[in-house]
């Protein structure tokens, strides 16, 4: 205490809670009715005649009493001190650790197709996304894909696995609406970057950058803290756009060829706005290997603390040294030792394990130790409870049979190695169906102790068990021989090269399918790739004319359903864009 002293800055100090000044007002009211009060006690003193007063009044009764109330005055006025809060050093609260998130875009327009760049354009961004991840950026990375809707093919993941499945499969086809929404893109990115403290990333692969409207790119930019790398896979050059039926003939609106290359004027206003960076494509994996890198040096952030998340240190609390001083002293015939044992005796003795443990203490665990508590609770049924207050496993194993939680019994009797706790544990695998290893535990308690009469009873009733399991297996069950045999006749038609049967009529086909219909009570009907607008789920219903629906094992068409799915029910929005392809 005596080193925090000197070590005070006066320039900081002052106290955390100076509205509560005005309480040093009643405060002195009460210290001045002190003093009167003491005043009045010892007027009595002026009617007894000084030369008599010597042996009336012994000597040192007067500044023994001053000194009492003295300290009660001193008592008072060091816990007003130090309930105000003096401080004079700033401490600050430790930053939050906040991961960054990536998020990558790519372009399905059909522009994308192009060979300016080989092999096209679409297939070199996909191979800079699989160099990309394999080189393991670290950061939580989500795959979106564009044209003029936004669609998220996998959201925020680790598992770039996840990523590089699906990327195959992507092509301009699956896409509901052909174009290049850039507007749409930005407005779903916002959407993923609302208030996020850590940095955020985005790689957008996309090629000619016809319809960007560098002005809300650069206000997307200053509302949110992400950086965008942008990756322009189109060239000065340019190519042909391929046809949307055939691939090896260009494009042609109005009877023009459709050709796209970079717009290099967009491409150096977006390069100027900050913490926007236009990315060189090479050759090999070297780029995107190089921004993985940064990546995962940068994922880590530390949440930037506010002015008021700014503390400083309550040094109040170094007052209660000389409170607790002058306390133990201001009262006759020890009542505060008295009152200092009291509070110990209503300490609790229960161990505290943790922090947790000890905000969680009750009014009872100041008197009863939790085992205590646990067998009240286990005597009044309440097996539950016990199981949770017992720190014994055995007491809590059986608790937990009690209750009827034979895994969570399992648990506990596992951690207890006595006779005891075993044999229970092999009560506990008869429980749960597992008569094998009862029987193990059984015989080797035993052959341990051949006198556990208790042990030897169980385990007879186990083997008798298992002889009685053994006895329905599949390999022991009896051939009815009394069945009569199915009636179906050889096919000796050199007509019927299906092995199916005589060759079928169109009448025999339509008897057949109601006589399966008849047997087997279902309705046979067309399958639908979706369900119909008059469907309603919830109501324990299936479509009468969906058997069995087939699930496509591509992901591509599913994402093809997916999208066309989420434009038709309006839960993305398609744009109208400059070019429509």
């Amino acid at each position: 205490m005596i080193e925090k002293l000197k070590h005070i800055d006066w320039d900081k100090f002052h106290f955390l809670r100076p509205e509560y000044m005005w309480f040093a007002i009643p405060l002195a009211i009460i210290v001045f009715l002190g003093i009167l009060a003491y005043a009045e006690n010892t007027s009595w003193k002026k009617h007894i005649s000084e030369h008599l007063r010597p042996f009336v009044i012994q000597n040192g009764t007067s500044w023994k009493s001053r000194m009492i109330h003295f300290s009660l005055f001193l008592l008072f006025g060091i816990g007003f001190l130090g309930f105000l809060g003096p401080t004079w050093e700033e401490v600050k609260e430790p930053t939050k650790k906040l991961k960054s998130q990536l998020v990558i875009a790519l372009d399905l327009s059909q522009s994308m197709l192009a060979t300016d760049v080989s092999p096209t354009r679409l297939e070199r961004a996909k191979f800079k996304i699989q160099d990309f991840l394999e080189a393991n950026p670290r950061a939580e990375a989500a795959l979106q894909v564009f044209a003029a809707s936004t669609h998220t093919v996998v959201p925020f993941t680790t598992d770039y696995k996840i990523i590089l499945d699906h990327l195959d499969g992507l092509k301009p086809s699956m896409m509901p609406k052909r174009g290049t929404g850039f507007d749409n893109l930005f407005a779903n990115l916002d959407s993923l970057f609302v208030d996020n403290k850590a940095e955020g990333k985005i790689l957008l692969f996309t090629d000619d950058l016809e319809g960007l409207d560098v002005q809300k790119v650069s206000a997307f930019m200053q509302q949110n803290n992400v950086v965008l790398n942008v990756y322009p896979m189109a060239t000065m050059v340019g190519g042909n756009v391929p046809s949307f039926y055939n691939q090896k003939y260009p494009l042609k609106i109005k009877g023009k060829i459709v050709t796209s290359k970079r717009n290099q004027a967009v491409t150096d206003n977006l390069a100027g706005i900050k913490n926007v960076h236009v990315l060189d494509m090479s050759l090999d994996n070297s780029d995107v290997k190089l921004l993985a890198e940064e990546i995962s040096k940068h994922l880590i952030f530390e949440e930037k603390p506010k002015d008021d998340e700014k503390n400083w240190q309550d040094n109040g609390y170094w007052l209660v040294i000389p409170v607790l001083f002058l306390f133990i002293f201001s009262f006759r015939r020890g009542w505060a030792i008295y009152s200092v044992l009291l509070l110990v005796s209503l300490s609790s003795c229960t161990k505290v394990h943790d922090a947790k443990d000890s905000e969680k203490i009750s009014f009872k665990d100041l008197w009863y130790t939790k085992a205590y508590q646990g067998q009240q609770a286990y005597d009044k049924g309440n097996y539950a409870s016990a199981a949770k207050l017992y720190e014994d496993p055995l007491h809590q194993g059986v608790s937990y049979f009690k209750q009827g939680d034979y895994l969570s019994a399992k648990t506990a009797f596992e951690k207890d190695s006595s006779k005891t706790g075993v044999y229970n544990l092999g009560l506990t695998y008869a429980k749960l169906g597992n008569l094998e290893k009862s029987q193990e535990i059984f015989e080797s308690l035993v052959a341990k102790d051949p006198t556990f009469d208790e042990a030897q009873n169980n385990l007879n009733q186990i083997n008798q068990a298992i002889l009685a399991s053994k006895s329905f297996a599949p390999e022991n069950a009896e051939l009815n021989e009394e069945k009569p045999n199915a009636k179906n006749k050889k096919n000796d038609s050199m007509e019927d090269l299906s092995g199916g049967g005589q060759k079928a009529t169109k009448k025999d086909m339509e008897k057949q399918r109601m006589e399966e219909e008849t047997t087997t009570d279902k309705r046979m009907g067309k399958e639908l790739d979706e369900v119909p607008e008059d469907f309603k789920s919830g109501e324990g219903g299936v479509p009468k004319n969906v058997l069995m629906r087939k699930v496509d094992d591509d992901p591509a068409l599913f994402l093809t359903k997916k999208f066309k799915y989420q434009i038709k029910k309006k839960q993305v929005n398609a744009e109208e864009t400059p070019n429509s392809w």
